[in-house]
Order: structure tokens, then C-alpha cells, then sequence
């Protein structure tokens, strides 16, 4: 069943449309953005706009890192196979990651506290609830329970190669280091892909076939699918050597934390 808002924002459920809002043909991120006075589920989304592609600035107080959550969520959220965030339909669904069942809510926070390497925010915390409205505005129009065309990034076929992380440092230098810097620290506005100011080990960057899938289809930026299969495989296994925080997983006092915030 196709519905519009398919997740009301301010309780982070999947629930009806009539729950929510009820328009058909919704504005443009352009359009909310010149808009002299929005109600409050828009001025949510336009919220949340900002802090997916101005995270540092925005919602600086649970970062702690230099990642803006569009460095992988490309183009605000709204590019196939660069982890795309019309995604509201898909929950709540289970996660290995953490053994639960989980909610946007609880998705989002996590985002914080692996990508973003810093303090996992209060369910109700506004920067949660804004996030949550912008990913329902992106999912308007999707069929609840299916995965959206282009979510995530593409799984990469057998290349009968193992990575080869000697061949990936090669080609990052060749190809990656323009924009993200011969150590991995980042260009101007390009982020950075290792060291203590980029995603720790529980990212899911951190995961060489996950990286390559999102190399090869995006990277270089402008030029993606350039890369064979098995060189986004050799550069994801060059990355995932390189030092960066340490899983929060590993930290009996920030799984403390974890606990009184869920």
C-alpha cells in the first residue's frame, strides 16, 4: 500500500496518513526553504534538512567528529545507491547490529554515536525528531515494507580476488587524494576517510564490502562507477586498515550511557 507521510515525526512510528499530513503533491526542499512561515512538521523537515548537510554547525553538541551526515548520505539523502534516506517505510525492523527491534528514532541516534563517533542523543531530542520528519518527507510515495529503489549501496558481485589493500593504496593515492588528502584527512570541504576526525569502527564504513559498494557507485565524486569492482574493493580494504576511533561497542562506559538513553 502506498501511502504519502508515511512516518508521523513527532512520534517516530509508522502510522496512516491521516495521521500526518495529507497532501499529495508535496513542496520542494527549495520551495520550504524561501517560504516566510511553515507549519510545524515542515519547519521540522527544513530542520532537518540542515543538519544532514550542515551537520557540524547544527547539531554539533552530539558530533564528534568532522563528518556532516551528507559525506555519505549524498546529495541530502536523496541519491540511489548512496545510502538514501527515503527510508521511513522500512521501519521498525530488526538490526543485528544492536539485537533489537528498531525504530527511525533509535536508527537515527546510533547514526550519531558510529558515523558521527559522538554522544547518542535523547529519543525526544529536537535534532532526532527534525532528522525523522526529513527522512519522511523523503519517503512520501513509498510502499511500506519494501526497500525503496537504490537503498543503500550496491552489493558488489564475486570478483574471485581477495582485496588487496598494497593495490587500493595505489589507486587512493591516483584517484582519492585530490579530495581527501594523502592521509586520509580531508580537502577543503571533502571529509575525512580515517583518523580520529572521521567515522569510528562500529561505522558501518567500516565494513570493506559495504565501502566498496559506496566507492564504486559514487566515488571519485562526479565520476562514479569509474572504478573496476575489484579496485573499490582494494581501496575499502586500504581504508579499513588506517587508524580511526574504536568501536563504541568496546567501551563499557559509552554502552552505559547507550542503555539510560534507550
Amino acid at each position: 500500500m502506498k501511502i504519502n507521510h508515511i512516518l508521523c515525526y513527532c512520534s517516530l512510528l509508522v502510522v496512516p496518513i491521516s495521521l500526518c499530513h495529507a497532501q499529495q503533491d508535496q513542496p520542494s526542499i527549495e520551495q520550504l526553504l524561501n517560504e516566510p512561515f511553515l507549519d510545524d512538521y515542515y519547519s521540522n523537515v527544513v530542520y532537518g534538512y540542515k543538519i544532514v548537510t550542515d551537520t557540524q554547525n547544527i547539531a554539533s553538541r552530539y558530533v564528534g567528529n568532522s563528518l556532516n551526515c551528507n559525506n555519505c548520505h549524498l546529495q541530502a539523502g536523496t541519491k540511489k545507491d548512496a545510502i538514501p534516506l527515503n527510508v521511513a517505510g522500512m521501519y521498525p525492523k530488526w538490526r543485528s547490529k544492536n539485537g533489537k527491534r528498531n525504530g527511525i528514532g533509535l536508527r537515527i541516534r546510533e547514526c550519531f554515536l558510529y558515523s558521527m563517533d559522538g554522544i547518542m542523543p535523547p529519543e525526544d531530542a529536537p535534532e532526532v525528531l527534525a532528522i525523522a520528519a526529513y527522512v519522511t518527507y523523503l519517503s512520501q510515495g513509498q510502499v511500506m515494507g519494501e526497500e525503496p529503489d537504490g537503498r543503500g549501496v550496491p552489493t558488489l558481485p564475486d570478483t574471485g580476488y581477495d582485496p588487496n589493500p598494497a593495490n587500493g593504496r595505489s589507486i587512493y593515492l591516483e584517484r582519492c587524494s585530490s579530495c581527501h588528502g594523502e592521509q586520509g584527512e580531508g580537502v577543503v570541504e571533502m571529509p575525512p576517510v580515517w583518523g580520529l576526525d572521521s567515522y569510528n569502527k562500529g561505522a558501518g564504513m567500516n565494513d570493506i564490502h559495504k565501502a566498496a559498494g559506496f566507492i564504486w557507485a559514487n566515488m571519485p565524486l562526479g565520476n562514479g562507477k569509474s572504478l573496476s569492482h575489484q579496485q573499490a574493493l582494494d581501496v575499502s580494504a586500504y581504508l579499513n586498515l588506517q587508524i580511526r576511533p574504536s568501536d563504541p561497542r568496546d567501551s563499557k562506559f559509552l554502552k552505559l550511557l547507550e542503555h539510560l538513553f534507550d
